[in-house]
């Protein structure tokens, strides 16, 4: 008889390890789009087209939108062409473009809550970048709120593109550019943000978003090296002239204060998102394949540190990783503090012990483990002393 074990926890994290290398190609961006109640009524249910000859069918809200193809007719001239703006990406396309209308609401204009309650529903979804291109300066510390909640007290590793919030945190790109003009329009940088997000969706976790060439730009507000230099200090991402085309700056968010634990890593968005990656991945798995399912014993907490290991040399191998660094085990000083903590050993006791059997002590529901991995960044900062 074949000896099944228990293969479901290390399968599930390779597949986990090859979709994030996959998915590491294009990310999903989150429109939140005004559109007249009128509108969102008609497309919410069956109706004909213009001719009257053709029957459309209702969509959801939120709907998706894979190509131009997708992205409904009805919609306001202003909202397809943001949507337009997102899919052109950087080296491919988003994924997809998940696309939230609201019903437009003048009275609601300059209201810091305007957007609570489609953002309550954003909050459910699975997004990586938000872009709300109508937001106004009374909304932005609300969003930037929202975003902290999601991130720090929801766990959901979202981000949002914000025109010039200065937010210093890792959630928040603050694109800082105030008017942006392309041949056919001249936009604000609130308007110009879902193409900044669709941008970084479309650029693959191997390289970065960094000088990313916007070919469609011919002007935006212009500024001198040293001020560019200052910029990306203060934490912005903005398009500038580099003498031949326009392009973007160094791919940072919004923090510029770092603690111990948010180092400069958290600053860039390539390091940031392949994070992000890795936290959703093994939190997902685990929750599906291991959590409960399991005793807490010594056995099963190897199988589960092969598995998140298995992963990571997936990473690895996906060069989104430094190759033959990532190492996953159980936290022995954890275990230790455990034991003294609940009066179950103390530090005499387990200063006599060696590891492997600390490793082994019981830790009721809790597993202690603890990994070191090194991300790979992409080439920014070229060093080349010429000896002539």
């Amino acid at each position: 008889m074949a000896k099944l074990g228990m293969p479901s926890v290390q399968i599930s994290f390779l597949e986990a390890g090859i979709e994030a290398i996959e998915r590491s190609q294009r990310g999903i961006v989150a429109l939140l789009l005004e559109e007249p109640q009128a509108t969102i009524t008609k497309l919410l249910t069956d109706h004909q087209d213009a001719s009257s000859t053709t029957t459309i069918s209702a969509i959801t809200n939120p709907f998706t939108v894979y190509t131009t193809d997708d992205i409904p007719t009805e919609l306001t001239e202003d909202n397809k062409d943001y949507i337009t703006k997102a899919l052109l990406g950087y080296t491919k396309a988003p994924y997809r473009i998940k696309v939230y209308l609201q019903a437009t609401d003048e009275s609601q204009a300059e209201e810091a809550d305007k957007f609570a309650a489609t953002l309550k529903t954003l909050s459910t979804d699975r997004w990586d970048y938000l872009a709300i291109p109508t937001i106004a300066s009374a909304q932005l510390e609300s969003v930037t709120t929202w975003i902290k909640t999601n991130r720090d007290n929801k766990f959901k590793r979202s981000k949002v593109v914000l025109p010039g919030e200065a937010a210093d945190y890792e959630g928040v790109i603050n694109f800082s550019n105030t008017t942006i003009k392309t041949a056919g329009k001249t936009y604000t940088g609130a308007q110009y943000t879902p193409r900044i997000a669709g941008l970084i969706a479309g650029t693959p976790l191997t390289i970065s978003a960094t000088y990313a060439p916007l070919p469609e730009v011919i002007d935006c507000d212009r500024h001198s090296v040293d001020e560019n230099d200052e910029k990306v200090n203060k934490g912005e991402f903005f398009i500038f002239f580099d003498g031949e085309k326009f392009k973007m700056s160094r791919a940072m968010n919004s923090l510029v204060t770092t603690t111990q634990g948010k180092l400069e890593a958290y600053q860039t968005i390539k390091s940031l998102d392949i994070m992000d990656a890795i936290y959703d991945d093994i939190k997902k798995t685990a929750q599906d394949n291991y959590i409960g399912k399991y005793p807490n014993d010594y056995d099963s907490k190897q199988l589960l540190i092969s598995a998140i290991t298995g992963y990571l040399r997936e990473l690895e191998d996906g060069r989104l990783l430094e190759k033959g660094y990532s190492k996953v085990d159980i936290d022995v000083e954890a275990v230790k503090n455990y034991q003294i903590s609940h009066g179950l050993y103390t530090a005499d006791q387990l200063a006599d012990m060696t590891d492997l059997e600390i490793k082994k002590l019981d830790t009721k529901k809790l597993v202690y483990l603890k990994a070191d991995i090194k991300i790979l960044d992409a080439m920014e900062d070229i060093v080349l002393p010429i000896n002539i």
